[in-house]
């Protein structure tokens, strides 16, 4: 009769315990990605042609949360003096707690598609630079996937 009521006590604690840590891991996860902190690190000219320019963004990830964010993805639109330029992404970060890492792309601005005041604030290189966009991570174990918006802006020089 004890041994019985022992496995139906551990069963019983076993089942509890088990949501519980899923339900604390995945509430974890989510702090962490909500509390991940997104700016523009840099913002390079690589090259100003006749018709187009290279601008290489440098964007730093901050983790300031105790777990691990890994495989973050951004997707993100790019804007100059807040006129639409182009888009951009950045895969696979993963950032340790308390920690940050910063991730560059590349981005070719063809001055045919945007605003005169865009192409005169790159040519002078005094604009300022700003990225919207969302950043997913995994959660749960790489079950599931959260996104969160974000925004950054930087002057260039």
């Amino acid at each position: 009769m004890i041994k019985k009521f022992r496995i139906q006590l551990i069963t019983i604690l076993i089942i509890l315990i088990i949501p519980i840590f899923l339900i604390y891991s995945y509430y974890a996860d989510v702090e962490a990605l909500d509390s991940t902190k997104v700016t523009i690190n840099d913002i390079r000219l690589l090259e100003i042609g006749l018709t187009s320019c290279d601008l290489k963004i440098y964007i730093t990830f901050y983790n300031p949360s105790g777990r691990d964010i890994s495989e973050l993805t951004a997707v993100f639109d790019i804007y100059i003096a807040n006129n639409y330029v182009g888009k951009g992404s950045l895969s696979k970060v993963s950032i340790s707690p308390q920690s940050s890492a910063v991730k560059d792309t590349t981005v070719t601005i063809y001055y045919a598609n945007v605003a005169a005041a865009v192409v005169d604030g790159i040519k002078k290189g005094n604009f300022d630079l700003a990225i919207k966009g969302t950043a997913s991570g995994n959660v749960l174990f790489g079950f599931l996937t959260v996104s969160d918006k974000f925004e950054a802006t930087k002057p260039y020089p």
